[in-house]
């Protein structure tokens, strides 16, 4: 098999232990907490940590190279709800419908202003509120409501910060601009004139009537040339139990997904990524043969190196990979990258290292629902039956007589 696309985290890694019921610590009025479908808490050894790596407060952190949350640093920002690729942590308080409203309704011309809070309280009275969107963290906004403004005729999204070197959220600053990147793949593919930026200071469109440029640039110089410690927006009212939820056991007992009849975990697309698809459907046929983003990926399946466990549909959280056995005894595995959702679970779970995650991806198989079939070899004995350790016995042992009883 060749090289395999980006560095796979050895077991044990990064915190391999099971983390069931820690993000419950996380749950307040503004993050909603779906543990289920978590690729980390349906296998442990999936490497996904998007959620640590990008949280802005270090409300949700790795120590000691385990996962830990501190509920009292979370400012709900919803930045690692942007970053979770199976919506396991889901904004709200703005929900994702409430955000496109405000978007709308701070409408000016073909042009969207979304503002942090941080550039706010450094414009102050300078910024006209009516002519913006307002975020605790430019780490919020995510790439179905971009393609959801450009839907609705909007050519320009500015996502406006104060400073964000200066600022406590600063890692909202680096999700956004990924958000930007991916967004600005997506619709140059799809052939839209739509662009989406990240711009320090106030645009003119989001400025109050009658202030000049240089007037709103010296009013935040003066407000970051003094001294601003490591303040933080406050977070929405948590839920009481929250601070206790970091623990597993004051947390109570937690239900884990139940495997279904056909041996798999269950599977789930987040409507994110629905709607995402919904709007580049109604921006038309893509002109761009391929596209890599953040948000999906390409399986392939070296077949020399595959073991025909099929670990790799068992543990997909989407049913982007999917198994299917034939009555003539045929089995294997169906790819369909429009659910994919790159977490990466399928590649660090298969115990052969047979799998690659592709960057590249046709979007017209995105939008066709297109599906690539890997037939596999059976396995001489099947895995999670009640006969394995019987077949398996009578396989090692040829010649000897096993009796069942």
């Amino acid at each position: 098999m060749g090289a395999r696309e980006g560095a796979r985290s050895p077991r044990g890694a990064r915190g391999a232990r099971s983390i069931v019921g820690v993000l419950d610590g996380v749950s307040s009025e503004a993050i909603v907490v779906h543990q289920e479908r978590c690729a980390r808490v349906r296998n442990r050894n999936v490497s996904c940590l998007k959620c640590a790596d990008a949280c802005t407060s270090g409300c949700i952190a790795l120590v000691d190279g385990e996962l830990a949350v501190d509920a009292a640093k979370c400012v709900g920002c919803g930045t690692c709800a942007t970053v979770c690729p199976t919506c396991a942590l889901e904004a709200r308080n703005p929900s994702d419908a409430q955000l496109m409203q405000a978007c709308l309704s701070a409408r000016v011309g073909d042009e969207v202003v979304v503002a942090c809070e941080q550039l706010r309280r450094a414009a102050g009275g300078l910024l006209d509120e009516g002519r913006v969107a307002q975020v605790v963290c430019l780490g919020r906004v995510e790439e179905s409501l971009i393609s959801g403004l450009a839907v609705a005729g909007v050519r320009r999204v500015r996502l406006a910060c104060g400073s964000c070197a200066r600022c406590a959220q600063e890692h909202g600053a680096a999700t956004a601009r990924l958000v930007a990147s991916t967004s600005n793949a997506l619709l140059e593919a799809w052939g839209s004139d739509a662009r989406v930026e990240v711009v320090e200071g106030v645009p003119a469109s989001a400025r109050a009537e009658g202030v000049a440029a240089d007037e709103a640039a010296a009013a935040m110089a003066a407000y970051f040339a003094e001294p601003r410690g490591n303040e933080r927006v406050a977070a929405s009212p948590a839920d009481p139990a929250a601070a206790g939820a970091a623990d597993p056991a004051a947390a109570g007992p937690v239900a884990l997904p139940r495997v279904m009849k056909d041996g798999t975990l269950p599977h789930f697309v987040p409507d994110r990524r629905e709607a995402l698809l919904d709007h580049l459907a109604q921006l038309g046929q893509p002109v761009r043969q391929s596209v890599a983003t953040r948000l999906w990926g390409c399986v392939v399946i070296d077949g020399l190196a595959c073991s025909s466990c099929r670990m790799c549909a068992t543990f997909c959280p989407t049913g982007a990979i999917r198994k299917f056995d034939r009555d003539d005894g045929t089995l294997g595995v169906d790819h369909v990258p429009g659910d994919c959702v790159k977490c990466g679970s399928c590649r660090d779970v298969c115990p052969e290292g047979a799998i690659r995650l592709l960057d590249e991806v046709r979007p017209a198989y995105l939008l066709d629902g297109a599906v690539h079939r890997y037939v596999m070899t059976p396995r001489p004995v099947e895995l999670g039956t009640a006969q394995q350790m019987v077949d398996t016995m009578r396989l090692r042992m040829q010649g000897s007589d096993i009796f069942e009883r």
